[in-house]
């Protein structure tokens, strides 16, 4: 059985990288097109662009990958039956179930790998990417050092540095220097970390303040101090990381951190119980595709099949996206949003399943 399991599997996995490379294809280039509305901005060139879509391309097949595996369960069953193995196996004694058996295996390693990636290999990629292309599109205000998070902005007379950024968001360690047009230092501030507070404001924390005149230097200390125009929109979209490329980690610890300093955080919260239920909407189309094959849905073509299994992808991936946005809207929590569809989809999954014979 073990050899049947490998046989199986090998072809739902071929079935999937072949789904997932077509539409990682299509959305990557589609993404591509839209980016290259930025080109020109400050030094962002389309070579700029292509590698910004290539290294976020992770972070997109994240979000297909329960589509993708509809889909490619379908097609690699779909080739098992055209070729009759399907009939062969069940000729021999092997049940619908255990085949099925096969395919939740494969639904498990899947899984696996799947949260691997998104914990370890897709925010370093997409993170870098969101980096590289805002601090391209900033031009000459933005200089980053060899240590990624530490940056250097400039604004007139005034240069900032930013030491780190505390869950790829918060600048913490930061040290403003300002000159008058002598070239003279005449005032520097170090803040522990600050916070957007509208209006291109800042608020500075734990503020340490020192002006220079001649030889005289004088220090105060602030808790809190605002400060306008602390960064440009540009320079600000480089502490600003995209909430979807943080891992699940990060984002749990950030939305912590936000409610300790009684901070919104629904906007991170719908976005890691949207990362966090990819994994049961995989397993849920990856049960549903299993009547398509054997139980009462059983349709007669691979062509029919991935034609069922595209609008039932296609209608989850409306709904999912529809109750996020209202649930945004009218304070429902995240949690409930993001979960309902793929968990009634599991449930609807599951039952169909079991009727397997």
């Amino acid at each position: 059985m073990k050899t049947l399991d490998r046989y199986i599997t090998g072809n739902l996995a071929k079935g999937f990288l072949v789904v997932m490379l077509m539409l990682l294809a299509i959305f990557t280039f589609l993404d591509f097109v839209e980016e290259l509305d930025e080109v020109r901005e400050g030094y962002y060139e389309p070579a700029d662009a292509f590698v910004y879509v290539l290294l976020t391309a992770p972070e997109r097949a994240l979000t297909l990958v329960p589509v993708a595996a509809l889909l490619g369960c379908l097609l690699g069953f779909g080739l098992l039956d055209h070729q009759n193995e399907l009939v062969a196996m069940r000729s021999v004694g092997v049940s619908a179930r255990r085949i099925s058996w096969s395919a939740i295996k494969f639904g498990i390693v899947l899984i696996l790998l799947l949260a691997i990636a998104a914990e370890f290999v897709v925010p370093v990629l997409a993170q870098k990417a969101w980096s590289q292309r805002t601090l391209a599109i900033s031009g000459d205000v933005v200089l980053p050092t060899d240590s990624g998070n530490n940056f250097w902005f400039r604004d007139g007379h005034r240069f900032i540095n930013i030491r780190d950024m505390l869950y790829g968001r918060i600048p913490v360690g930061i040290d403003i220097y300002e000159f008058n047009d002598d070239g003279e230092l005449t005032r520097f501030t170090h803040a522990a970390e600050a916070e957007a507070a509208g209006n291109d404001a800042w608020l500075l924390k734990d503020v340490t303040d020192k002006r220079v005149q001649g030889w005289k230097v004088s220090m105060r200390r602030h808790p809190t101090l605002y400060w306008k125009s602390f960064l440009s929109p540009q320079q600000g979209a480089v502490m600003e990381l995209d909430a979807e490329s943080l891992s699940p980690t990060d984002l749990y610890r950030y939305i912590v951190d936000l409610r300790e300093r009684g901070q919104s955080a629904e906007r991170y919260e719908l976005a890691l119980w949207r990362k966090a239920n990819i994994p049961l909407a995989t397993a849920a189309m990856i049960l549903i595709a299993i009547p398509f094959v054997f139980g009462a849905f059983k349709l007669a073509t691979t062509g029919q099949r991935v034609l069922a299994g595209s609008g039932v992808g296609i209608a989850f991936y409306l709904i999912d996206q529809i109750l996020a946005q209202a649930g945004l809207l009218v304070g429902v929590n995240p949690a409930i949003t993001a979960t309902v569809p793929a968990a009634l989809l599991f449930c609807i999954a599951l039952v169909m399943a079991q009727r397997v014979r």
